[in-house]
């Protein structure tokens, strides 16, 4: 019965908490922009296309991604190898998700490392 509680319990937070938690990072920085674009129409700034380019290109680098990558990538392996080591091998699929998506991120920020220079 632990098996499968370890189980469920590393599904719901690989495909359920993580996700949300960086949607909610992701909205938390979207409203900050706009908050900033509010201010400044506010005191009578304009907002030219530079000014939108700079705020949209400091949300998100390289190094962005790297940390966002090492984060999934310190979650799914222990989780994996939890699951595997209690269940086997057939049900620690679910948490290489987890190992995949921080793949994913550190390939994306050797990419915007790449652009960068």
């Amino acid at each position: 019965m632990d098996g499968i509680a370890i189980g469920f319990a590393s599904v719901i937070l690989t495909l359920g908490v993580l996700p949300l938690s960086l949607l909610f990072y992701l909205h938390k920085i979207k409203t900050a922009k706009m908050d900033t674009l509010l201010k400044l129409v506010e005191l009578g700034g304009n907002v030219d296309p530079d000014m939108m380019k700079m705020l949209s290109e400091g949300g998100g680098n390289y190094k962005t991604d790297y940390k966002i990558g090492m984060i999934w990538l310190a979650l799914g392996v222990p989780v994996s190898l939890g699951i595997w080591l209690e269940s086997g091998y057939e049900e620690a699929v679910f948490g290489t998700i987890a190992i995949f998506i921080g793949i994913a991120f550190l390939i994306s920020g050797k990419y915007r490392l790449r652009e960068s220079s």
